[in-house]
């Protein structure tokens, strides 16, 4: 199963992590930034602008799946797939659309440093998803609001409450849920003809097709 500290490791992938603790962590619209071994690291990105949040928060507003856990405040890792396909993914694909700094005195790679900021980048989204979306230049209420927007006009100008409410309930009935999985549904009538099927088999059973089934000798 994917997590977001999974996504971050293959997206930005690292050949080694500098030893010791990464302090002075911060992230803001744009930048991740900390310190590292006494270093100054930091990962730039583009910031998205208001068109993209509009675009991504109507897309997710537009599946159950992820619009409950939306308005929740819950971001699932499955919802970067939206994001991406929108053209605003949270985790950036690879360090080419990235500015990566240190003050350390490694140039023709990425260093232990930076491979710390990742390591804890992921780690910091792991416990709180909207780290991401902080760093791509939104906020956790701005973007619930703009979810609850989005759904409230796609249920025909309903109030954000009610596209609220009904996202509860649809979250409840969501099929990748547990509940769901391990819901068993009722079975259908068999068709006519074949409710005495299995009797007539069992019947059978113990007769010449018992006596022709092959007998494996437990000493060999």
């Amino acid at each position: 199963m994917s997590t977001w500290a999974r996504l971050v490791a293959e997206a930005l992938p690292v050949p080694e992590r500098a030893p010791g603790p990464v302090e002075r962590w911060s992230v803001r619209p744009g930048e991740v930034g900390a310190q590292v071994a006494g270093h100054e690291v930091s990962l730039i990105r583009p910031v998205a602008e208001e068109k993209d949040w509009d675009r991504v928060c109507a897309a997710l507003a537009s599946q159950p799946v992820f619009r409950g856990p939306s308005l929740d405040g819950r971001l699932p890792v499955e919802s970067e797939r939206v994001f991406a396909v929108v053209g605003l993914p949270l985790v950036p694909p690879g360090w080419d659309p990235l500015a990566a700094s240190c003050t350390c005195a490694q140039w023709s790679s990425v260093c232990g440093h930076l491979g710390a900021l990742v390591a804890e980048l992921g780690a910091r989204a792991e416990a709180d998803p909207f780290v991401l979306v902080r760093w791509a230049g939104g906020d956790k209420a701005a973007f619930t609001a703009r979810v609850s927007a989005a759904a409230a006009q796609q249920n025909g100008g309903g109030s954000p409450e009610a596209a609220q409410e009904e996202a509860a309930q649809e979250d409840v009935a969501d099929p990748a849920s547990a509940a769901v999985f391990w819901s068993a549904p009722e079975l259908p009538a068999l068709p006519q003809g074949l409710a005495e099927a299995g009797v007539r088999v069992q019947a059978a059973a113990p007769g010449p097709l018992l006596d022709e089934l092959p007998v494996f000798d437990r000493r060999t």
